[in-house]
């Protein structure tokens, strides 16, 4: 845990072993009175104590506890600089690497994992650099030179002393075996509380309209009851090691208390050494007691420096050591194929894609089409073959420049909880506020924002809450018109909405992509016939690729397709008919 920590502190590594160190002296300069007592003790028993000796002895201690509180202040001061800093820099390198991971890191994780890394593990660390290891360190440190000193005195009393520690540090290690499997436990059920109570509060509507509130409940009930027994045998379990630990630390007094009078009325030691001894002697156990009372904490802390630790070590996607920029915006698929958890998504997929043309993407639910999408924005890369840009494999482009080239628009639409200004210019932050009303304007959505309260200044809400997801869809499109990339993805933008915004949102693409390469993932087929090229993926190969009509002419399973909506279509049309006739 140790090495850890000092690897994470990069730059600030030099001021944390410099405070560890003034914390070490302050712990060795608040054994320094009790010397001072022993001292008059010994003059009081030898009847040599003096007035002006006295003043001194007490200058002495009045010194030595000033000097205490300058180191220590100055050993916080610098601990907890150097901590702070540190956190700040590792926060931001934790965001910098998890940004770069492969996007199925995130797939693997439960909604309240990450949550907790970033807001509970990191809260945890922060203690470990500015409070824990200057302590672990003057709990070590303060008893090992009391003991050297107490040996210099009378190694025969000194053994006594120490006659404890043996029994005591062996008690210590036991114990840190269960501690690990408690601090695991506490910190799986804190996980599982977080992700429980993320998805009963996320899903609340869902769980509602299914009148599920109450089997949903008894599950976070059930994780909030596990988090609460985790932490209680955390706390209970540590009870009966403690008190062994301190109990067998404190038989080395009683060893001192009959060992001394031994020693004492064989007059091989004096009075007064007994009780520097007596007096030393208990300031020797208390740090050593105060490093287990920590321990279970101390173990909690670095079950979160593990998984910190364990993000930063998960291998991001390989970035060129040389970057090489696209002159051209067509896009190659070189006998692709990808798999997720062994499981075959695409298989030897290759094509072409035209610079400032509509590629259209068809295929059954399943069949790989938002795969392809999602590996052009490399967010994961393929087992084999190529993804080529304009000229150039996709691996050698730096990922902020790859996606400074892409515009997406996803199916499911996350807006911030910000203006809906900001969540326009969210691609393009630079954009005057003329340019984004001109792109609202475009991806037909200025008309209900002006209807809105504040019109572009509202604030919608975390995920566009307060909007319904036709509106969503089309401030997606505005943002996307406004960020200008030259490749744009289109992921079933249409896919969920009602006619009425099917059409605003078909006319908000048509703006979008003028001069642009498409790719659109295609739900509503009469959207896509006038598409340069058509794509028909099924069971993660290509089985199709052409135009409208020589697919059709084709009967394959673009035919399949689009007979079945166009019979969805006549039933749709039917039904209404019914219901008129029936109302009427």
């Amino acid at each position: 845990m140790m090495n850890q920590i000092f690897r994470l502190a990069g730059q600030q590594k030099p001021q944390l072993i410099q405070g560890t160190v003034l914390h070490i002296i302050a712990s060795m300069l608040a054994a320094v009175p009790y010397g001072f007592v022993c001292w008059i003790l010994v003059d009081l028993f030898e009847r040599s104590l003096t007035p002006s000796k006295a003043a001194l002895l007490c200058w002495g201690i009045g010194v030595s506890l000033l000097l205490q509180g300058l180191f220590l202040y100055w050993a916080n001061v610098l601990t907890y600089k150097a901590s702070f800093r540190m956190l700040g820099d590792l926060r931001l390198q934790l965001g910098n690497h998890i940004r770069r991971l492969p996007m199925g890191f995130f797939t693997d994780k439960q909604v309240g994992d990450l949550n907790t890394l970033v807001t509970d593990d990191m809260r945890k660390i922060e203690l470990l650099p500015s409070w824990v290891y200057p302590k672990i360190f003057s709990a070590i440190a303060t008893p090992t030179v009391i003991a050297l000193f107490l040996a210099w005195i009378d190694w025969r009393l000194t053994l006594a002393t120490l006659a404890g520690v043996p029994i005591a540090i062996a008690i210590y290690l036991i114990n840190q075996t269960q501690l690990k499997q408690l601090a695991d436990l506490q910190k799986r059920s804190t996980i599982e509380a977080n992700s429980r109570t993320i998805e009963y509060i996320q899903g609340l509507a869902v769980l509602k309209a299914f009148n599920q509130t109450g089997f949903r409940f008894q599950n976070l009930k059930q994780a909030l009851e596990q988090y609460r027994q985790a932490n209680l045998k955390l706390v209970t379990q540590l009870v009966m090691p403690t008190i062994a630990f301190s109990a067998v630390l404190e038989l080395g007094f009683v060893a001192i208390l009959i060992a001394g009078t031994y020693f004492l009325f064989n007059d091989t030691i004096t009075v007064p050494t007994l009780l520097l001894f007596l007096v030393l002697g208990w300031q020797l156990y208390v740090p050593l007691s105060g490093l287990f009372d920590f321990s279970a904490r101390t173990r909690m802390m670095n079950a979160a420096l593990l998984r910190v630790v364990g993000v930063l070590n998960t291998p991001p996607l390989p970035t060129p050591d040389r970057g090489r920029s696209p002159q051209s915006f067509d896009i190659e698929f070189k006998e692709v194929s990808f798999s997720y958890e062994n499981t075959p998504i695409l298989q030897n997929v290759s094509f072409r894609i035209p610079e400032c043309g509509m590629t259209a993407l068809v295929g059954p639910s399943g069949a790989g089409k938002t795969t392809i999408t999602n590996l052009i924005a490399r967010f994961w890369d393929v087992d084999s073959g190529e993804i080529w840009i304009g000229g150039v494999n996709i691996k050698d482009i730096p990922s902020d420049e790859l996606l400074s080239h892409l515009s997406m628009v996803f199916q499911q639409v996350y807006l911030f909880n910000d203006t809906i200004l900001n969540n326009i210019k969210f691609g393009n932050s630079t954009a005057t506020e003329e340019a984004a009303i001109a792109a609202a304007k475009a991806a037909q959505c200025h008309e209900f924002i002006m209807k809105l309260p504040q019109g572009y200044d509202t604030t919608i809400g975390e995920g566009g809450a307060t909007l319904s997801g036709g509106e969503k869809q089309r401030i997606a499109i505005a943002r996307a018109i406004l960020k200008d990339a030259p490749i744009v993805l289109l992921d079933e933008a249409t896919a969920s909405v009602d006619p009425e915004n099917e059409q605003l949102i078909q006319t908000a693409i048509n703006a979008l992509v003028q001069s642009k390469t498409l790719i659109v993932i295609a739900h509503q087929l009469s959207t896509i016939t006038s598409a340069e090229q058509i794509l028909v993926i099924d069971r993660g190969q290509l089985v199709e690729q052409g135009k409208h009509a020589q697919l059709l002419a084709l009967n394959g399973v673009y035919r399949r397709l689009w007979d079945s909506r166009q019979q969805a279509r006549q039933w749709k049309v039917s039904g209404q008919r019914l219901s008129s006739v029936s109302q009427s």
